[in-house]
């Protein structure tokens, strides 16, 4: 046996793809959508292990250099939610090797996601969900571009 043949029997590793980033970032938006977080739960892919592995390397889009493409932030949420960090603080690796702690924003109580997940897969929960996202949008948008045309004073006289 040659040594290329060696070589590539012993390279087992599956080339990926190269639009990996744009996969990526399409299925991670659309965890933004309640509609798509219960079809995974009904179809019992929120509970596989593998699947929430995934969840869990997909947590680098929390990182600004990679938030900054995503349409919809509050898929990052819904990740969280999802498959939450084993620990409050996340190591994270910058570019030039150095480790930092990055913060996240799940509440302290031991949850793996869990009750989430679990929830997700009643049709109820799933409209309630689009409804305070909805509530939540529109809050922001408030915030963010005012309440519409300022209303002009009517003077009585």
């Amino acid at each position: 046996m040659s040594t290329s043949e060696t070589n590539d029997a012993n390279d087992t590793s599956v080339a990926l793809p190269a639009n990996r980033f744009e996969l990526e970032l399409e299925f991670i938006q659309c965890l933004a959508s309640p509609a798509y977080l219960h079809y995974l739960a009904t179809s019992g892919i929120l509970y596989q292990s593998t699947f929430l592995d995934f969840l869990r390397y997909l947590r680098y889009w929390k990182r600004p250099e990679y938030a900054k493409y995503l349409s919809y932030p509050h898929c990052l949420y819904f990740l969280d939610l999802l498959a939450p960090p084993e620990d409050d603080d996340e190591e994270e690796v910058s570019n030039d090797g150095e480790k930092k702690k990055m913060e996240t924003s799940v509440v302290k109580g031991g949850d793996s996601g869990e009750a989430f997940r679990r929830e997700m897969a009643q049709v109820s929960f799933r409209n309630f969900v689009h409804e305070q996202q909805f509530y939540s949008w529109q809050f922001r948008s408030a915030r963010l571009y005012g309440g519409g045309e300022p209303q002009e004073e009517v003077e009585s006289g």
